[in-house]
């Protein structure tokens, strides 16, 4: 039977927006796995799995969903805009991984001041060769990152100009994020590989929240708001409550991080799944993206 193309196009936005969910399940099972595998220990963050066995899942989990958030078009020009600053932020999450532990940072640091007493019995080879890995790793990805990203946004810019659209104000956004991760990248890769992946996180938590709030204010704004319950409302301040209480938490060593981390992921999943089942072909509640949103 053939398909329509109008009717292809909407059924494979659709396929897109459920692979991402799909994504978020994969990475959920190979974390479950593995902490399953080593005797039920969870690791202090879900990053920190970057380091173990599932490590090929982490890294295109959340390049995947990076690179799919960028492709769609958001339901309103300021959802796009998060959309693609948010999947710049996941792709660095992933290729820039978090410290494996607070040992593991005294190990490091030990061993670049001479070699003290290593906790748990590491040794300063084992140590050097992890920390060299890392950075070996880290250097190669990035830099294929950010020869993506300039292709990417030189690509944005010549499309806004056949389109004649107003796309300059996201595009300096998406310009400055760039700069701003090449710039800590060649001034000094140890700080960037220190640094990066929390920066990066915490940009990626403030796209969702952000995200979250303009749907509730898209949705508060259509004719089905009064009979349909603020769905996107309740993930936006569950999102805000998770950070304003969950971040402080963790900060005083009440929680680990890979319960903060995890929330996050589930209430993200939620939000896609609601906005997903809303933006089904055939929905009286859907947006056209190509008809509300430019391209940034």
């Amino acid at each position: 039977m053939n398909v329509e193309p109008n009717e292809t196009w909407l059924r494979s936005y659709l396929y897109v927006r459920i692979a991402m969910v799909g994504l978020l399940i994969a990475l959920g099972v190979a974390v479950g796995f593995q902490t399953w595998h080593q005797g039920g220990e969870l690791l202090s963050s879900v990053s920190a799995y970057y380091y173990t066995p599932a490590q090929g899942i982490f890294v295109g989990s959340l390049v995947g969903l990076g690179a799919s958030m960028i492709a769609l078009r958001g339901t309103t020009d300021a959802e796009d805009v998060l959309l693609n600053i948010g999947g710049m932020f996941a792709a660095v999450v992933a290729v820039v991984p978090t410290a494996r532990s607070d040992d593991y940072i005294d190990a490091v640091r030990e061993c670049r001041e001479g070699g003290g007493r290593l906790p748990n019995g590491m040794t300063c080879p084992d140590v050097r060769a992890l920390a060299d890995a890392t950075r070996d790793n880290v250097q190669n990805n990035m830099v294929a990152l950010l020869v993506l990203g300039a292709l990417g946004i030189a690509v944005t810019v010549v499309l806004a100009i056949a389109d004649r659209r107003a796309l300059w104000g996201p595009i300096a956004v998406a310009c400055a994020v760039y700069a701003a991760a090449l710039a800590t990248f060649l001034l000094s890769l140890d700080w960037f590989i220190d640094h990066a992946h929390f920066g990066a996180a915490i940009g990626l938590l403030v796209c969702i929240i952000l995200v979250a709030l303009v749907n509730r204010r898209r949705h508060n704004a259509t004719p089905q708001a009064q009979a349909r319950p603020d769905r996107y409302g309740l993930v936006a301040w569950a999102l805000i409550g998770v950070a304003l209480i969950g971040i402080p938490l963790w900060a005083f060593g009440v929680i680990s991080l890979f319960w903060l981390e995890i929330a996050v992921a589930l209430l993200f999943a939620v939000f896609w799944t609601v906005q997903t089942v809303e933006q089904r072909p055939g929905s009286p509640t859907a947006v056209a993206p190509s008809a509300t949103t430019a391209r940034s």
